[in-house]
């Protein structure tokens, strides 16, 4: 993939098939099937080896990112970070998030299995403490970043000034839940334009940064470093 714009059309490709696991748990925040479908494409696209994932959750998203690995077969391996809670939703009892616990265990092991060439590493942790962890101790650069834990202004910030000195030419990052248009947007998900607003300022335009945005199934908005 050289050019985000002109791999686009392939990457929102919504005609391929997808068997994933069911989402189990109650409240439904479950990775939505056509934005799993723009991870896979993507992947089977850009063909990253390493891959850094913040918010776990079921474990939806990182069993689709697991079998486009596993289809391209390069030896990729998949850093996914979470932790029972949530910084903004405190009403969540910890029954609850020990529920959401098991089922990303299963679903985590269950890609495993299922796609053994890959190596999928569970992270257990706040994002902000985690990374700093992992680059660059374990890993020295990354290729494609799904950031989907912190999603509000501040914390998608603190995640991606951590992750941002270790992307190289042809890293790819998908914010999940922002989008640039805001006209569009759920009305809960109106604040988190600032971010992009942001990320086209300072970054696209000062260092180099190709992106677009959607808000099919769940909005995201995407970015690859020239």
């Amino acid at each position: 993939m050289k050019n985000l714009k002109e791999a686009w059309p392939s990457i929102c490709d919504y005609s391929v098939r997808l068997d994933l696991p069911p989402s189990r748990w109650k409240y439904e925040w479950s990775t939505h099937r056509r934005s799993a479908q723009r991870l896979y494409n993507a992947i089977r696209l850009s063909k990253p080896q390493i891959i850094v994932e913040t918010g776990t959750f079921e474990g939806l998203g990182t069993y689709t990112m697991a079998k486009a690995a596993a289809e391209n077969d390069n030896g990729a391996r998949i850093f996914t970070v979470d932790y029972d809670g949530d910084p903004e939703e405190g009403s969540i009892p910890m029954e609850d998030w020990l529920e959401l616990r098991r089922f990303r265990e299963e679903n985590l092991e269950l890609a495993r299995k299922t796609f053994p060439n890959v190596e999928i590493v569970f992270l257990n942790g706040d994002s902000r403490q985690v990374l700093p962890t992992l680059l660059p101790s374990r890993i020295s650069t990354w290729d494609f970043f799904f950031q989907d834990s912190m999603h509000f202004t501040s914390g998608i910030l603190d995640e991606w000034r951590i992750m941002r000195p270790y992307a190289h030419p042809g890293s790819i990052v998908v914010f999940d839940d922002v989008c640039l248009d805001w006209k569009q947007l759920p009305e809960h998900l109106l604040g988190r334009k600032k971010f992009c607003l942001h990320f086209v300022f300072h970054e696209a335009w000062k260092n180099g940064w190709q992106y677009q945005s959607t808000v099919e199934g769940r909005a995201q908005f995407w970015a690859r470093k020239s």
